[in-house]
């Protein structure tokens, strides 16, 4: 398992528990005590957790900042899958926008570059980065709920009924994982259930995710593979996923470079 979804599963666990044990991770990541003491100790200098004797701990403040701490990973993968994407989208199209840094950084290069846009989102920094820009002839519908400032978004039954309400041109979503076998997952529940009402009320379906993702497994299943018309990363798939998405029928655009 790569040290990256490590991390996840672990803030994923924290965010359950509040507290984990340095022996239970080495046993249930099969690695050894000492893996596991290195990984707290660089989660701990990135502030996203506090280490305690024998493991560590939710540390709130470093929760509230995990957003700006994921924009600063693959940050160039992120921006070039951003800027790629935004070829795919024409001046007064209707979208989806779920949270996440790499559909903010898509929402950045939107706003500079194309015009009349009704965007459709649960994020308030996507919503943000559109009136930031000073464009004024977008139509932006930031959807309500509870607020989740770890992530920067909202969530609840009312963004999933008010999701309901619309039909538009395009999804245009990140997840938390995909692999060939279980498809598109993410880390909870609530978002997974929010990005496949998204993906089931838009004509066109696009799912931008970096290559840390690939090929890995999250805690929660999203939606299938035969749900999504077009995926753009910045590598080439490995064998297992290209054959997955090719029976799917699905688009792989690679960004290796801006567009």
């Amino acid at each position: 398992m790569k040290r990256e979804k490590r991390f996840r599963l672990i803030l994923a666990l924290l965010d359950e528990q509040g507290r984990v044990n340095v022996d239970d991770l080495a046993i249930h990541f099969n690695v050894s005590a000492e893996t596991i003491r290195r990984d707290l100790s660089t989660m701990s200098e990135q502030g996203l957790l506090r280490k305690v004797y024998g493991g560590a701990v939710k540390f709130q403040s470093a929760q509230e900042n995990s957003f700006t701490l994921r924009t600063q990973q693959y940050a160039e993968q992120k921006t070039s899958i951003a800027q790629y994407a935004v070829r795919f989208v024409n001046a007064g199209d209707s979208l989806f926008l779920n949270s996440g840094t790499t559909t903010t950084i898509f929402a950045r290069e939107l706003a500079k570059r194309i015009d009349n846009l009704f965007v459709i989102t649960n994020s308030p920094q996507i919503a943000h980065e559109f009136w930031n820009d000073g464009q004024t002839n977008h139509k932006i519908y930031l959807l309500g709920g509870y607020y989740n400032g770890a992530e920067v978004e909202i969530l609840g039954t009312s963004v999933i009924t008010a999701i309901q309400q619309f039909r538009t041109d395009h999804v245009f979503l990140t997840v938390g994982a995909v692999n060939a076998s279980q498809g598109f997952m993410d880390y909870r529940i609530e978002t997974a259930e929010m990005n496949r009402m998204m993906v089931q009320q838009a004509r066109r379906t696009t799912v931008l995710i970096d290559s840390s993702k690939l090929d890995q497994t999250a805690l929660v299943s999203a939606f299938a593979l035969d749900a999504v018309d077009r995926v753009i990363t910045d590598i080439p798939l490995s064998d297992a996923l290209a054959n997955a998405f090719n029976k799917a029928d699905i688009q792989v655009h690679v960004a290796e470079n801006s567009a």
